[in-house]
């Protein structure tokens, strides 16, 4: 089975774009760690001027996948966790219907993210 895996960002207003340069780097390196299925990256503000959640799918679609992940790149059980990407999601369903679509969890307080930081803290230290 085709994965198609689409890395979410929250992104920036167009006038940071480099804000939203995270979300693709990151896609990138998940691309290396899953050579076998496809990767696009989606950007949740749409003032980025970048991909959405919708164009990402479609693109993936077009290129094979059989089943899709949204990997959203939020520490937090927000709003766009909660309610905007399950709503995105359903409506995605019912162009898709033979293609599951599922989320991935948010990053949360995962004790991986304290390590980095931490490692922040002491290389500013």
């Amino acid at each position: 089975m085709e994965l198609g895996i689409v890395v979410l960002g929250h992104g920036s207003r167009a006038s940071v774009a480099e804000a939203n340069q995270v979300a693709f780097e990151i896609a990138s390196m998940i691309q290396s760690r899953s050579k076998d299925n496809l990767v696009e990256t989606a950007i949740m503000n749409r003032e980025s001027g970048l991909a959405g959640i919708n164009d990402a799918v479609h693109k993936l679609v077009e290129q094979g996948a059989k089943k899709i992940v949204i990997a959203p790149l939020f520490l937090a059980n927000g709003v766009h966790i909660q309610i905007d990407i399950p709503e995105e999601i359903a409506e995605l369903q019912k162009v898709y219907p033979n293609i599951p679509i599922k989320m991935a969890s948010h990053m949360g307080a995962d004790a991986r993210l304290a390590d980095i930081l931490w490692e922040r803290i002491q290389e500013a230290n």
